[in-house]
Formats: C-alpha cells, structure tokens, sequence
C-alpha cells in the first residue's frame, strides 16, 4: 500500500534520521472494532418506544416531563451511537503510524492532531494481540511498552508479524549501538 505522508509528520523526522517504516491502520478491522460498541446505545434507543406507544393511548395527555425526559434520553443515546459509529471514521482519517531509526511516533486525532512520541532506547517490551477481526483481515495490534510513558498501541496493522519484526530489530539495533552512560 503506498500513501503520502503528512507533512506535519514529515517536519517532525529530525535531520540524519531515517524513516524505517511508515504504515496505517486497515481501515475496515479498525472500523469494525469500534462498531461493536453500538450494541448497547442501539438497545438503549429501543427502550422507550413501548411507553411512547402508551402515551398516544386512549388519555393522549403527555407531561412537558415526559417529553423532556425523552428528549434527554435520545440524545443522550444519539451521542453515544455517533460517538461509536462516526468518531472512528473520523479518528482514522488522520491516524499514522512512523518507525525512524530513533523512535515511534503516531500520529492520531479528530479535530485537533495529537503526536506520540517513543525514543526506541526506552522500549521494554513489544507484544502483538490479535482479535477476530484480527484473524478475519489479517492484521494485528501492536503493543509498545516504555520505562515511564504510556503504552503505544498501532491498532489493525496490515502485516503484523512483519511489522513487529522489523520494530524489534530495530529497537534492538538502537540499544546495541548507545554507548553506557556513565
């Protein structure tokens, strides 16, 4: 897959630092993920509708009440079946994944770009973890964890097996070559 790097990525990378390995989240395992957690807003919105069937009954007299509190409800749950449904389409949008011979950063964010920046020097650990729409679309979610910062996670890698060999030899290229601290 071959697409341009953003070029706010591309003032990040310092000079004499190479780019090893530029990627992005699949699109459909990474929607599809995310897609899973509409089942409860979707069974919140069904809720409701028995008792709005009993409002227009024989005594149709509704409350301002029950009209606000139905109102409340439906966006509340409208918020959530967005927030579930559109946020990680929009999240994917600007999601990038950059290994340089120095560090990881990913690039993430729906209104405002947020940048997570690793130095592989402090890497400890690199896992792989593989869910059903893993396995279905081949792809993968890599873990990174580092002394002190948070963990890194690139979710629905293409290629994961690939992908965590290379960032493995490469942290481990890093630390070979840094020279103890005395």
């Amino acid at each position: 897959m071959t697409f341009s790097i953003p070029d706010d990525l591309v003032e990040l990378i310092s000079e004499g630092e190479r780019i090893i390995w530029v990627d992005r989240s699949a699109f459909k395992p990474f929607i599809l993920k995310n897609l899973a957690g509409l089942v409860v807003p979707v069974v919140f919105l069904l809720i409701p509708i028995p008792f709005i069937g009993m409002l227009y009954g024989p005594s149709p007299h509704v409350s301002i009440f029950t009209l606000l509190f139905l109102l409340l409800w439906y966006c509340i749950v409208g918020f959530a079946v967005v927030n579930f449904s559109a946020y990680p389409i929009l999240l994917w949008r600007n999601l990038y994944y950059v290994l340089t011979d120095r560090r990881i950063i990913v690039r993430k964010g729906v209104i405002g770009i947020d940048y997570d920046i690793l130095d592989l020097e402090y890497v400890q650990r690199v896992d792989l973890e593989r869910g059903i729409w893993d396995r279905i679309y081949g792809t993968g979610t890599i873990v990174v964890q580092a002394v002190g910062v948070k963990t890194i996670e690139m979710y629905s890698i293409p290629d994961p097996f690939k992908s965590i060999d290379l960032l493995k030899k490469t942290v481990e290229n890093v630390k070979s070559s840094k020279t103890p601290r005395i």
